[in-house]
């Protein structure tokens, strides 16, 4: 489960209901006969370190984020291991489709936290299918990543009839917010955010980069790590101990900042 996360929304059920599955004794099974027949899955001997690994980016074992995908999609096209392997990948990707769908459900308040779950999961699922997935070597987590988000705020725009805030109701405006879903009208608020707080000197300009890196570009913990020199482990305390500071100066403040933090939620 996300670590601290005591949500009960969609997603996180269907996080539980695929725990709850792979620790079947005829998932285990599957498990173990897979790793077996994969020298790159065969450095976790169960299914709760390899997802450890891939959700920390950890150095640890010496095996990178991008060939335990690679391995986990390839996988996926022989029947006998689909379920098993369909699993792993969704519970890989839980933490963004949770980040993305609070993201839509800000940015467009009118849809349902049900619907945006089920068109995320359905948006992931397809892309594990698609050849431009499987022809894929490096970043392949930001790929898929950035994939769901986009068909995720499309997805959304089309739902919502185009009513963004302030938004013209133009063809060509739909096209530019339809092309751009990657920079969402929440994404947009948190930059003029993490302006204002820079601006007030509650973010030096590194703190800011830091954040905008890891909450709205997408970079991994391990990615910021590799350049900084320190752990991903370090990376991700450092944004957690940022975003608390935020809150408690918003509040404060009584600057009704705080509302924007929110959108920092996974």
């Amino acid at each position: 489960m996300m670590a601290g996360n005591d949500c009960n929304c969609p997603i996180c059920r269907v996080e539980a209901d695929l725990f709850d599955q792979l620790s079947h004794e005829s998932d285990l099974d599957e498990y173990r006969s897979l790793v077996c027949r994969s020298p790159v899955l065969a450095r976790f001997p169960t299914a709760p370190q390899l997802l450890a690994h891939l959700h920390c980016q950890s150095d640890d074992l010496n095996c990178s984020t991008d060939e335990v995908i690679l391995e986990l999609v390839q996988a996926r096209a022989n029947p006998p291991f689909q379920p098993v392997v369909q699993s792993l990948l969704l519970l890989v990707f839980v933490p963004t489709i949770h980040r993305t769908a609070t993201q839509i459900a800000t940015t467009f308040p009118s849809l349902g936290r049900d619907d945006i779950a089920q068109h995320l999961f359905t948006a992931l699922l397809e892309f594990f299918d698609s050849q431009e997935l499987r022809s894929q070597r490096t970043h392949l987590a930001f790929v898929v990543a950035r994939r769901m988000r986009r068909s995720g705020f499309r997805w959304a725009i089309r739902e919502s009839r185009f009513e963004l805030p302030d938004a013209e109701s133009s063809p060509a405006k739909i096209e530019r917010v339809e092309g751009s879903a990657d920079d969402s009208y929440s994404g947009v608020l948190l930059r003029k955010f993490l302006d204002n707080c820079q601006s007030r000197g509650w973010l030096s300009a590194e703190e800011r980069e830091l954040l905008t890196r890891f909450k709205l570009e997408g970079a991994t913990g391990a990615e910021i790590a590799r350049q900084s020199g320190h752990s991903a482990i370090a990376i991700r305390h450092r944004v957690q101990r940022l975003l608390d500071r935020l809150r408690r100066m918003a509040q404060k403040s009584g600057s009704g900042a705080t509302e924007q933090l929110d959108l920092f939620r996974s």
